[in-house]
């Protein structure tokens, strides 16, 4: 967790990432999903201990609990469940790339975001938003918007890499 925002998630108290990644790999074993099971670990851990579990899935049997939870989850609940184990930085970057793909902009996106974060969290937004989609993310916002809001939006990026 980062310095400027508060999460409302607090790390679970004796927490053992094998045993949640058992209980996932469980819940999504056989004939069906218990969905249940799975919100209630992933609802329930910190985002450090989700990449934790992540970790312990892939070293206890070999597999990507992201590939898994896919195959496993659709609509609404694969969304969400997946994004609850994207780390902050990278969940920032995939929502701003989203907010513009396609027809249309997601401006609601774009100010929560940008207008949120301290200079150091735009900064690594605005890298792994290049590493991860390999796009600069000021042409994206050029592209995208226009006048004022162009200009403040994009200003919002300049500042954080000063």
């Amino acid at each position: 967790m980062t310095q400027g925002t508060q999460g409302t998630i607090r790390p679970a108290a004796n927490f053992d990432a094998m045993r949640d990644a058992e209980i996932l790999r469980k819940a999504m074993k056989g004939f069906g999903t218990d969905e249940q099971a799975i919100v209630d670990v992933v609802a329930n851990r910190s985002n450090d201990q989700r990449q934790k579990i992540k970790a312990a899935f892939k070293t206890m049997y070999g597999k990507d609990l992201i590939k898994d939870l896919k195959s496993e989850l659709s609509g609404n609940m694969e969304e969400l469940i997946l994004a609850l184990f994207m780390p902050p930085t990278y969940y920032d970057a995939w929502s701003l790339r989203n907010a513009m793909q396609g027809a249309g902009t997601q401006e609601r996106v774009l100010i929560e975001i940008l207008c949120t974060r301290t200079n150091q969290e735009i900064r690594e937004i605005v890298r792994c938003y290049q590493s991860e989609f390999g796009r600069d993310l000021e042409k994206d916002i050029r592209s995208d918007t226009s006048g004022h809001f162009e200009r403040l939006l994009v200003s919002m990026c300049q500042v954080s890499v000063t």
